[in-house]
Formats: C-alpha cells, structure tokens, sequence
C-alpha cells in the first residue's frame, strides 16, 4: 500500500490506528537515523523521533498531499530538531557536544569497532557547521536527496540550499584541512 493510500485511509478514519502504525513502521528508521545525525545522542534523538511522530499524529488529518509524504515528514523532523536545538542552547547546554568529544577523546569497543581518524575528523567537522548548513550536508551527502526535495524540507530555495551544500562543504575541508 502507498504512503497516498494510508494517508486517504488515516483521513478517513478507516483503521486509522494500522494505517498510521504502518506508515511508522516505513518511515521510523529514516526520520531517527536524520534526527540523529543532527543531535548526535541517541537518547534526545528518541524524544525527538517521538515528539515528530506524535504531531504528525496530530497534523496528518490536514495534510493536504500537495508534496509527498516523506517531504513533509522530514521538513516535521527538521522543525522539531531545531526547536530542540535551539532549546538546548537557551539552556546552555551542549551535551550532545560533549558526548561526541568524549566518545572522540575515548573511543570504545562496544561493537568492536575502531573509529578511524578519517571518521573522526569527518564527524568534527560536521559538528563545526552551523545547524541549517549541516542538515543540508546531511541530506544530500547520506540520504542522497537532490537540491528540489532538500529546498521543500528546509523551506528554502534550491539555489539556497546548493549554497548551504558547498559552504558546508568548504568549511568541512578547512576544518579538517586544520586538523
């Protein structure tokens, strides 16, 4: 069944409970591994991830389906991302940068795998960039989204968000260049 399909079908109150939990179940990964990538610990990615899925509960009656789904979920996680960026740093807290430099400065064997120094640059320098431009650089460089879907979620224009791509790029390769 199409995400179009569960939609209609949530709207119309036919098994909006499967409908809804099947559109989670497509979706869960993508929308927390981005979130992720965003906040770096796991634990506020979870309470994100949450409160995405708990307004596009709320929010999916009036989805009018003018772009597709995946669209418009990931443009709730990119808004819900910031709003818990942007709380943090009222906050003065920067615990999700605290946790990436400690596990940066003690490297564990948890899974029994060794981050590379390559990894590790990589991964502090995506840190570094501002919160839009490194959302931008995470769309396009993991999910592979082209320019027109990265623009739709970030609510900018194409030629904005090809610039917030090759500045974060530029400011990555100075970084890292520094290292």
């Amino acid at each position: 069944m199409t995400d179009q399909a569960l939609i209609i079908q949530f709207q119309n109150g036919d098994s909006k409970e499967d409908a809804f939990t099947q559109l989670l179940k497509r979706h869960r990964e993508p929308v927390f591994f981005q979130i992720k990538k965003m906040v770096l610990e796991h634990a506020d990615a979870d309470d994100i991830a949450q409160a995405v899925w708990i307004k596009v509960w709320n929010k999916l009656d009036g989805f009018k389906q003018e772009s597709a789904f995946s669209t418009w979920l990931f443009r709730v996680a990119y808004n819900e991302t910031l709003n818990f960026i942007a709380q943090k740093k009222r906050l003065k807290t920067q615990a999700a940068q605290n946790e990436l430099d400690h596990n940066l400065d003690h490297p564990s064997d948890q899974n029994g795998l060794k981050e590379t120094e390559i990894q590790i640059k990589l991964e502090r320098a995506i840190a570094e960039l501002p919160e839009k431009q490194r959302f931008v650089f995470l769309l396009r460089y993991y999910e592979a989204f082209d320019y027109e879907k990265i623009a739709s979620i970030t609510g900018t224009t194409v030629g904005g968000a090809k610039a917030n791509y090759h500045q974060a790029v530029k400011k990555m390769t100075l970084f890292i260049e520094q290292a």
